[in-house]
C-alpha cells in the first residue's frame, strides 16, 4: 500500500464567504479501506464531490489513481464505484432493469458479480424501485457500485439511516468484495463505531479542516483517558503535555491526552495524585473528546500570557496533520501543544 490511490493538496473550497473545506491534504494508500471521518457539515461530502468533479476546487488539486480530478473526470468515472447517501433511482424501474441500465456505462461490468451480489444481497429483481425500503435501495447501489469491479469505491454515508441489521449485512459485502479484488474504499461518515469495525486508516476532519490522520490502531493506542484521583483539591494545572480536554469532579481528575506515555502516570503521581487509572478510548470517543475541547475552548477564551499559545495549539497543521488539541480544565480554556498523529 506505498501508492496512493487519491492524493489532496492544499484543497480547499468555498461557497462565496464560507469555507467548506480549508487547506486539506492528504494522501489515501491503495488497498487501504480508509474512513474519512467527521459530524455533518464537516466538509466531507464536498470533498467527495470534488474528487467527482461534480464541484471544482476554489484552490489546490485532487488526484484519483494518478488522474486530475477536473482534466480526467471521465476516465477517472470509468475506474470507480461511487454510492452517495441518498442516490435517486428511476422509480418505474425494476431491480434487473436498473442494474442493466447502469451496466452499459461501464467497459468493466462483470454481469456475474452483480447477478451473484443481488442474490447475497436477497434483492428481489422483478420488484420496482420506487416499492423498495430505503435499506433495500442502498443494497441496490451497492451492487451498482460494485459492479464493474472498480479500483476504488467512493460511499458518501451510505449505511446512515439503515438499521443495524441492513448496516451489517451492506459493510460486510462492501469488505468481502473490495478486498477480495485488492481495491480501495474511501468511506465517508459520521456513524464512527461503524467505521471502528471496518477501516484501517483514518483521518477526522472537523470544520473544513484536518485534525487526525493515522492508522486506525495507531490512533487508538496514541489517546488515552486519565482518571486521576487527588486526597484534596484537584489542580488547575497538570504536569503532562498533550491534553486534549480536563474535566474535574470532586476529588477526580478526568484528562484525556495525546502521545499517551506512562511517563505521564509518573508525574501526575509525583505532583500529588493518590492514583492514576489508564482507559481506552473507542474511536467515537476520542472523536467527540477532540470537538468538545475545541469547542470548549472557543467559549472560554485563553488568558493573555497563554492566548499565543492556544492559537498555535488549535490553528496549526503541519504536513496535513493537527499539532495540537486545545484544553479546558475547570472552565478556563488552556492549549498543551502535542504532535501530529
Amino acid at each position: 500500500m506505498s501508492a496512493a490511490a487519491i492524493r489532496i493538496e492544499n484543497f480547499t473550497k468555498r461557497y462565496g464567504k464560507i469555507t467548506a473545506v480549508d487547506n486539506l491534504t492528504l494522501d489515501v494508500p491503495k488497498g487501504s479501506i480508509f474512513g474519512f471521518l467527521g459530524q455533518n457539515g464537516a466538509g466531507k461530502t464536498t470533498t467527495i464531490r470534488t474528487m467527482l468533479n461534480l464541484l471544482q476546487p476554489t484552490a489546490g488539486s485532487i488526484e484519483i489513481l494518478g488522474r486530475d480530478s477536473v482534466r480526467d473526470s471521465l476516465d477517472i468515472r470509468k475506474r470507480i464505484g461511487y454510492l452517495p447517501e441518498d442516490p435517486t433511482y428511476y422509480a418505474w424501474m425494476t431491480v434487473d432493469e436498473i442494474v442493466g441500465f447502469n451496466a452499459a456505462f461501464y467497459p468493466t461490468w462483470d454481469d456475474a458479480l452483480a447477478g451473484k451480489l443481488l442474490d447475497d444481497l436477497d434483492l428481489p429483481r422483478d420488484r420496482k424501485l420506487g416499492s423498495l425500503s430505503r435499506g433495500m435501495q442502498a443494497k441496490v447501489g451497492l451492487v451498482m457500485a460494485l459492479g464493474p469491479r472498480p479500483e476504488l469505491l467512493l460511499l458518501d454515508d451510505p449505511t446512515s439511516g439503515l438499521d443495524p441489521v441492513v448496516r451489517h449485512e451492506f459493510l460486510e459485502a462492501m469488505i468481502a468484495n473490495v478486498q477480495s479484488e485488492g481495491g480501495t474504499v474511501f468511506f465517508s461518515t459520521h456513524l464512527l463505531h461503524e467505521m471502528e469495525r471496518v477501516a484501517d486508516e483514518v483521518a477526522i476532519v472537523h470544520e473544513g479542516k484536518l485534525r487526525l490522520r493515522g492508522s486506525l490502531e495507531s490512533v487508538k493506542a496514541d489517546f488515552k483517558k486519565l482518571r486521576v484521583i487527588y486526597p484534596n483539591v484537584v489542580p488547575d494545572v497538570f504536569p503532562v503535555e498533550g491534553i486534549v480536554r480536563a474535566e474535574s469532579h470532586h476529588h477526580q481528575a478526568l484528562l484525556t491526552v495525546r502521545k499517551y506515555d506512562p511517563a505521564m502516570d509518573v508525574a501526575l503521581m509525583g505532583s500529588g495524585a493518590e492514583a492514576v487509572e489508564v482507559l481506552d478510548l473507542s474511536l467515537e470517543e476520542i472523536f467527540v473528546e477532540m470537538v468538545k475541547g475545541e469547542r470548549e475552548a472557543d467559549a472560554f477564551p485563553p488568558t493573555a500570557e497563554r492566548e499565543a499559545t492556544a492559537t498555535e495549539s488549535i490553528e496549526t497543521v503541519t504536513g496535513g496533520e493537527a499539532t495540537g488539541i486545545a484544553t479546558v480544565t475547570d472552565g478556563e480554556a488552556t492549549a498543551a501543544k502535542g504532535e501530529g498523529a
